[in-house]
């Protein structure tokens, strides 16, 4: 009697252990909640702005080597201040399309700035008159705020006889040269050989057997001096200096992001971060200056070309940005667009951005205030993958066994990088461990306590403006195929195991 009790409980136990679910359908459902923002009040409010650009800077490698304590100077404005997200959403990833928007708010259909201008074929074209950070400060303030601008290569044709190019410039801030106080650019360069500027300014080394130089390109090591030695003249006014380096550009084209030649420049551009900085902090205005360390776009492997977020790369489209100062962050912490950038900046310094036209409303080709910005579309699911422990994602299908703990990746679309999921399965609940703006995980999923029959997977997913998706996934519990054949083993193993002991005896 006792051992056919123990048969009985083997087989029990051997029945229990090889259960699996099987997907049979499943429905996608959205909810919408229209939110607004937390406002700020007041809004915040800076005497000066330093906006510094370092072309063609992959964030990974900038959070890596500010981390690792490379970028001692970057780091410094990290401590006190926020790493931000910003995506490129109105544009292509080149650097004139990524200057114009930032200086202008507005994306290439406003803009005019649709591709790069500064190649020697390119048509002469100018951001609109009296679209920039410069020329509204300059409208609102006139000669009470002063305005510096310390740019990489030519805004103006420079003396190209000892360089190894056809002439050409960058036109594209042509109609905002005449509100610029203090300027530093290529042209500013005599570019002959012998001259000890443009030697020590040269980005690309001067070649003593042409007598000529490669590029009018300069340097962030002389640029980070030039930009102290500008911000002298106004640091007893309030200002907006407005910098942007290439370096990082440059070697990435040429050797490769996570080449020593790429690490090189962005030490080269947080050397130009520590003059600037050195001055604000002599003169004691740091509390009273917001600074803004970023890029006009990403780079990825050897380039950088991709269209706007979503791009094929995220590294170029979606950029971290060094910003001093937190109280000028969104209140849900959310990604901010490029396009945000302008009428931030000139909101902080006491513009009155709601009589700007054309408006900025955060609209497709418009930005907004970073505190203004929010979010009205549902987190989109469009499928769910799972793993076990070891293995590689699969599908979840109608045909997916489930036969053991188990973790889902869930295939979403938000704005927002800080989703919540949530998974109900009958009575059971399990939150999200982790999420960004295409998946949400879940780990150590575990229905061992489920009985047989059909039972439904619940996923939702909420953003943190209180938008809600939902994904339901319509499931049944049975012995699948690999069970039967598990089970027949479990009998042969018994009916085995008590012929031995009979013969024993």
């Amino acid at each position: 009697m006792r051992k056919k009790a123990l048969k009985v409980f083997l087989l029990v136990i051997l029945f229990t252990s090889v259960q699996s679910f099987t997907i049979s359908g499943k429905q996608i459902q959205t909810e919408e909640v229209i939110s607004q923002p937390l406002a700020l009040d007041p809004i915040p409010y800076f005497e000066n702005v330093v906006f510094i650009t370092w072309d063609g800077t992959n964030s990974r490698a900038l959070e890596q080597f500010i981390d690792d304590g490379t970028l001692v100077h970057t780091k410094k404005i990290d401590q006190i201040g926020y790493r931000q997200t910003v995506r490129i959403t109105s544009h292509s990833t080149a650097t004139d399309p990524g200057l114009a928007c930032m200086e202008s708010g507005y994306g290439d259909d406003i803009n005019n700035i649709p591709y790069n201008m500064f190649y020697h074929t390119s048509p002469i074209i100018s951001i609109p008159d009296n679209y920039t950070i410069m020329e509204r400060l300059k409208e609102t303030y006139g000669d009470s705020v002063k305005t510096v601008f310390v740019f990489s290569w030519g805004l103006d044709y420079v003396n190209f006889d000892h360089i190894d190019q056809l002439p050409s410039r960058d036109p594209i801030f042509d109609n905002m040269k005449p509100e610029i106080d203090y300027r530093f650019a290529s042209e500013n360069l005599s570019w002959t050989p012998g001259d000890p500027d443009s030697l020590a300014a040269a980005y690309h080394e001067y070649n003593e057997y042409t007598e000529k130089f490669s590029s009018p390109v300069t340097n962030a090591y002389f640029l980070g001096d030039k930009s102290a030695e500008l911000l002298t003249n106004v640091i007893t006014d309030r200002f907006y200096l407005r910098v942007h380096l290439t370096e990082p550009d440059q070697a990435g084209h040429t050797y490769g992001v996570w080449s020593e030649e790429y690490k090189q420049s962005l030490i080269d551009c947080d050397y130009a971060v520590g003059k600037i900085l050195d001055e604000l902090e002599t003169a004691g205005i740091m509390n009273e200056t917001l600074v803004i360390i970023g890029t006009d776009h990403g780079f990825y492997a050897d380039g950088h070309s991709s269209g706007p977020w979503v791009g094929k790369h995220k590294e170029i489209t979606s950029m971290t940005y060094i910003i001093s100062n937190s109280s000028v962050m969104n209140p849900y912490g959310i990604p901010v667009n490029q396009k945000d950038l302008a009428p931030t900046i000139l909101s902080l310094m006491g513009v009155d951005v709601s009589l700007i036209t054309p408006a900025y409303d955060g609209g497709a080709e418009t930005g907004i205030p970073f505190w203004d910005l929010t979010d009205i579309e549902n987190p989109t699911i469009s499928k769910a993958k799972y793993n076990f422990l070891g293995t590689t994602y699969e599908d979840l299908t109608a045909e997916t066994k489930l036969t053991d703990v188990f973790n889902i990746s869930l295939s979403i679309f938000d704005w927002d990088e800080n989703c919540i999921g949530e998974l109900q399965v009958d009575d059971l609940t399990f939150e999200s461990i982790e999420s960004d703006s295409f998946s949400v995980l879940f780990s150590n999923i575990d229905l061992t306590d489920l009985k047989n029959g059909k039972t439904t997977f619940n996923f939702t997913v909420t953003d943190s403006f209180g938008n809600v998706g939902i994904y339901e996934i319509t499931a049944r519990l049975k012995l699948a195929s690999i069970s039967i054949w598990l089970s027949i083993t479990g009998f042969l193993a018994i009916g085995t195991y008590i012929v031995v002991k009979r013969r024993k005896r």
